[in-house]
């Protein structure tokens, strides 16, 4: 989906990625984000955010929960980070990156409350009064006050499947006077995904949902009842085009995810947006199988948008070679991406360095991910690699102590 585009706009994370991997210093079936494209986005996201009164929660869940990226982006102005699942607070914390949200599309088990409150987020979501008790109940034992967002579902709502709840807009009265019962928490505002979808026809491919529209009405509502609403958080197809449609609407917190990488839809199809692709998955020819070639696999991904959508990808020896080798895969039925396939095994060879452009959930996958700083110097350099869990590893995944992985992300967010 952006092979286009990051050919046209960062050609030399292709050549990094292709010969990193040749050098042996990075290894197929890897993320490679390019950290000086992540922090020109976040410097991009950072000064619209400001411009349009918005306060910034960087979506982890697409770079993989990854340190560096989030405490780049945080340094060059983004504010803090939002964990959908307790998992990704776990990474978020065990680094010491700051956590804003938590609980944006996975409801805190019962046994995690305890560590999420010591996370100190600003905001956790909840999609039932239930949640609000268990919090309450664990915070109160803590001494500690906990504000919460309150996911509201309108009767129109649009949500993806396996992605529904909340607490439905008709019952929030009653959610809200018990709620506001409870000790030790506070209702600080409203939230739903997707807030805004995309709109290829429209002269701004994005649009408001009913979502957006529901927790506005929402907020309303609750400031009727005496509620002081601090938060109103529309998620959904963020990025510094969107800002100005996000605020004029009503939002005042939102959560860059696709943005802050440079590759929410719209950037596929137009090179006039500031923000520039920032990463590739990088791969390698395996082996030859019915005059195909065979890749590693591990982080192959159906897009969304477009699930029939078959990718391309650059292959060759050399960064340069790879640009102008562009060879198309073959969509494979398979249960686990063991491998995938390339249909032209005359422009492949054994061993050659594979790199694709599409678009990801990155932590779903079970990729390595590896950070390389210098790109826009014309000097990479591999400063860390991570497990698909979010650890930092050696290139042989020996761990390394947390100790010791915090003062390297320290000294390689130093350098932004």
């Amino acid at each position: 989906m952006f092979l286009n585009a990051i050919q046209q706009r960062n050609p030399g994370l292709v050549r990094a990625a292709v010969d990193l991997h040749q050098a042996g210093k990075l290894p197929p079936n890897t993320w490679v984000f390019d950290l000086d494209t992540i922090a020109h986005n976040a410097d991009i996201l950072a000064a619209a955010a400001r411009k349009h009164g918005l306060t910034t929660y960087v979506m982890t869940k697409q770079n993989a929960r990854n340190p560096m990226v989030s405490l780049v982006a945080i340094k060059r102005g983004l504010y803090k980070t939002v964990a959908v699942d307790i998992q990704g607070a776990k990474i978020m914390h065990r680094y010491g990156v700051p956590i804003g949200h938590i609980g944006h599309l996975n409801q805190i088990p019962r046994c995690d409350v305890e560590f999420a409150l010591r996370a100190e987020p600003d905001v956790i979501t909840i999609y039932s009064v239930d949640a609000a008790e268990v919090i309450s109940a664990k915070a109160k034992a803590l001494g500690r006050h906990q504000d919460l967002l309150l996911r509201v579902v309108g009767p129109k709502d649009l949500f993806f499947e396996g992605q529904e709840g909340g607490i439905l807009e008709q019952d929030l009265d009653d959610a809200v006077r018990r709620i506001r019962a409870l000790p030790n928490v506070s209702i600080a505002g409203v939230t739903s995904f997707p807030c805004m979808r995309y709109n290829p026809t429209a002269d701004i491919p994005v649009e408001p949902t009913p979502n957006f529209h529901t927790i506005v009405r929402a907020a309303q509502r609750m400031r009727e009842m005496g509620i002081d609403v601090k938060q109103i958080n529309a998620p959904g197809n963020t990025s510094s085009q969107t800002f100005p449609i996000l605020a004029e609407h009503g939002a005042t917190h939102v959560e860059p995810g696709h943005g802050l990488l440079g590759t929410t839809p719209n950037h596929a199809f137009k090179d006039s947006l500031p923000e520039l692709p920032a990463y590739v998955y990088l791969t390698e020819v395996s082996h030859f199988v019915n005059q195909q070639a065979y890749t590693f696999g591990g982080g192959f991904w159906s897009d969304i948008y477009d699930p029939s959508f078959v990718s391309s990808a650059f292959v060759g020896r050399t960064g340069d070679e790879a640009l102008q080798n562009v060879v198309r895969s073959v969509p494979k039925k398979q249960i686990i991406d063991y491998h995938g396939a390339l249909e032209d095994i005359s422009r492949c060879r054994i061993g050659d360095s594979v790199v694709f452009g599409f678009r990801t959930q990155m932590q779903m996958t079970r990729s390595h991910v590896a950070v390389v700083a210098g790109i826009s110097t014309g000097s990479p350099e591999v400063v860390g690699l991570f497990n698909h869990a979010g650890t930092m590893v050696t290139f042989d995944w020996d761990v390394i102590p947390t100790p010791e992985a915090r003062e390297r992300i320290q000294q390689v967010v130093g350098r932004y």
